[in-house]
């Protein structure tokens, strides 16, 4: 996959079908005077090749035997300054799916190639035009659905992550230097590298390493959608709650027990958080076996949220069990975020229950047919969310960078240790040559081929 010899590349750059435009990209060594071979000018004499970078040009795409297949607009960007930092092109066309193709054949007839996925933002990286990191948040950018995952891969790009990890990893490789030199002059018992210096930066690395690994459940969750799940026993309005969130009526409401035996999912976006509501089968004991299959799908959709909305009747008598139910909840599940709702306020609102809501985080007494009720739970919900962003400058998204961040950690813990217990330099140095290679593969100044044709394979062609 790692062709370092520029040869023309091709593809679509916009989706496959009927559209008013098209564009077809071209990257690579001959590319403006391959495509200056199909173009005719509607100025004549004009030549692709003599002009500047960043201009746009009006004419003709002729086939062999002066066919005329299209007016279009071709984009010139010469290296360096382009996306991929070579010669490009970009032809904007018609979007018929037939001038598409010939224009395609044509190009591949002149010595052009089909681009494989992301080969394009592959030369990008090779050429030094984005790091690795950046490259990945490019991919995050394209297929973002929501508007705080849109923002954060836009940080990303600008560099956030990876300028955050080039800094520590040039303090750490500072250090690991001067450990170096201490090593050469081991007879003479030189110290090079200041110990308190040392200790000072390996404590605020550890501290930032963890904050990063921290981030990654958000910035999962917001990259993903972030799950929630509505649990509770038989009719206490858990059907009519989803309903009410997602706007329609897709769970059938029943004063029949067990009505749910499946998960209903809906999605909405609040404040620009994708959320995914999935409607649950009630919990009870039953011999039902359906029923009971339910129950323990709702069981295993507990432990895949990221929230819980525990619904209970506030007209109901036993308190203290429905106290001791979200008490267990809450010790069961003690990283997720919990809602406590009473339900069904309109017919019995919830009374002799002194500081029922001091006792019990996000707790809120509605009527599910009310959707202002529902929606100050919504607000709630959205309002958790964007107060945790709040407290991020960064936010992980990528499984690989998370890997990378908390093999990192173990390795300057290690070392932070190692030092502690006056372990021997050449051990020490060990660890923080290991922390280095793990932090230079999220922005790929440490990488393999394996690891490149994974990332890339998975971008879109045109890109």
């Amino acid at each position: 996959m790692l062709d370092l010899d520029g040869d023309p590349i091709v593809a679509l750059a916009t989706p496959i079908g009927s559209s008013a435009i098209s564009v077809i990209r071209i990257s690579g060594k001959n590319s403006i005077s391959i495509v200056e071979n199909i173009f005719v000018s509607i100025k004549s004499g004009k030549k692709l090749e003599n002009q500047s970078t960043h201009t746009i040009h009006l004419g003709y795409v002729v086939a062999e035997n002066n066919n005329l297949l299209d007016q279009v607009l071709v984009s010139i960007f010469k290296s360096p300054f382009s996306y991929t930092g070579e010669n490009m092109i970009e032809i904007s066309c018609h979007g018929s799916c037939y001038i598409q193709q010939q224009i395609l054949q044509l190009l591949i007839r002149k010595g052009i190639r089909l681009a494989r996925p992301g080969e394009f933002t592959l030369r990008a990286f090779i050429n030094k035009k984005v790091d690795l990191s950046q490259a990945e948040a490019i991919a995050d950018l394209i297929v973002s659905e929501n508007k705080i995952f849109h923002e954060i891969s836009l940080q990303q790009i600008k560099g956030t992550l990876s300028n955050t990890i080039k800094d520590l990893r040039k303090k750490l490789l500072d250090f690991a230097s001067l450990l170096e030199l201490e090593l050469d002059f081991s007879e003479e018992n030189v110290i090079f590298a200041k110990r308190s210096e040392l200790f000072s930066f390996l404590q605020e690395l550890e501290g930032t390493l963890k904050d990063l690994i921290e981030s990654f459940s958000l910035g999962n969750a917001i990259k993903k959608g972030i799950y929630v799940v509505i649990i509770g026993e038989p009719n206490v309005g858990k059907s009519t709650f989803f309903n009410q969130v997602i706007q329609e009526d897709r769970s059938i409401i029943s004063d029949i027990e067990g009505t749910t035996r499946d998960c209903v999912e809906g999605e909405i976006i609040l404040d620009g958080i994708l959320f995914h509501f999935l409607d649950t089968a009630g919990i009870r004991k039953t011999k039902d076996p359906i029923e009971i299959m339910g129950v323990e799908k709702t069981m295993k959709k507990m432990e895949e949220a990221q929230v819980i909305l525990y619904i209970f009747d506030s007209s109901n008598k036993e308190k203290k069990k429905i106290i001791s139910d979200i008490k267990k909840i809450h010790k069961k599940y003690p990283l997720k975020n919990i809602f406590s709702i009473a339900n069904k306020s309109d017919i019995s609102p919830l009374h002799d229950f002194e500081n029922f809501d001091s006792k019990i985080p996000y707790f809120f007494e509605i009527s599910s047919k009310n959707y202002h009720d529902v929606k100050r739970v919504l607000n709630a919900l959205s309002s958790l969310f964007l107060d945790k962003l709040k407290g991020k400058k960064i936010v992980v998204t990528q499984d690989r960078h998370y890997e990378a961040l908390k093999l990192s950690l173990i390795e300057i813990s290690l070392a932070h240790n190692a030092f502690n217990k006056g372990i021997s330099v050449d051990l020490v140095s060990i660890y923080i040559k290991d922390a280095l290679r793990y932090l230079g593969k999220i922005t790929g100044e440490i990488t393999s081929e394996d690891i490149l044709k994974n990332i890339f394979s998975k971008f879109c062609i045109g890109k």
